[in-house]
């Protein structure tokens, strides 16, 4: 196996990698950046996908907890995959509670360019590195659709694509079919719609760790220049 081939990563790997490079400052520096508030709720999975998991009790189990406790529970939990969720509730607190996410005020539209819906010749491989090119280069132009309607528009690298954020507060505004319609005009293009079409609310956390692929969630400079030894982890270097 390659060194830097998309693997998934060890307990050891994810250990090391939040508590030598993960940020929890730069995570709160992009949403201030973009004009948002901080997640008022957060999730994880500590290893679902993998099977390398801290304890095999939580197999299947997605964690969800305050912003502010970000740093006790990845240090607790070493997760595969940590999210934050794009809805914003009314009492976030109560949402804990009772689970039901469906009651929320708003919520940020993001569309997400996955490699899994990209036809390539890598033949085994079911990720590689012309896979992520052929993403990007369909998130650039979906970009540059997407701003001729609203203003604010970033890319964040997700280890498997990339994550399209409209960052119009106008844009957190949209109801379901308005996204639908969204979803329809970029039918041609590589998205997983149930993702823009809001029923699935959780997104990578900017500057995470996807466990799955051993890649950073990279969000890119607004020159929309992409190189992919800035998404290793030291682990792999």
């Amino acid at each position: 196996m390659k060194k830097r081939e998309f693997r998934a990563s060890s307990l050891q790997e994810r250990k090391e990698f939040y508590e030598k490079e993960f940020n929890i400052e730069k995570v709160k520096k992009w949403f201030f950046d973009n004009g948002m508030q901080l997640s008022q709720l957060c999730a994880l999975d500590a290893g679902s996908e993998t099977g390398i998991i801290i304890d095999k009790k939580l197999k299947g189990e997605m964690l969800y907890f305050p912003f502010s406790e970000l740093k006790k529970k990845i240090k607790k939990y070493i997760p595969e995959d940590l999210y934050y969720d794009r809805n914003i509730y009314e009492n976030p607190n109560a949402i804990l509670r009772t689970l039901q996410f469906d009651k929320f005020l708003l919520q940020e539209l993001v569309f997400d360019i996955d490699a899994d819906n990209i036809i390539c010749d890598c033949e085994k491989a079911e990720l590689c590195d012309p896979c992520i090119t052929k993403t990007f280069r369909w998130a650039k132009k979906m970009k540059k659709e997407l701003e001729k309607d609203f203003d604010d528009v970033k890319l964040v690298y997700s280890g498997r694509g990339f994550h399209v954020h409209i960052l119009d507060k106008r844009a957190f505004k949209l109801s379901v079919n308005e996204r639908i319609k969204l979803n329809k005009k970029f039918s041609d293009y590589p998205i997983d719609p149930w993702v823009s079409k809001g029923h699935i609310r959780l997104i990578r956390m900017p500057y995470s760790l996807n466990g799955l692929v051993s890649r950073k969630v990279i969000p890119i400079e607004n020159n929309l220049k992409f190189n992919k030894k800035i998404s290793y982890p030291r682990f792999l270097l």
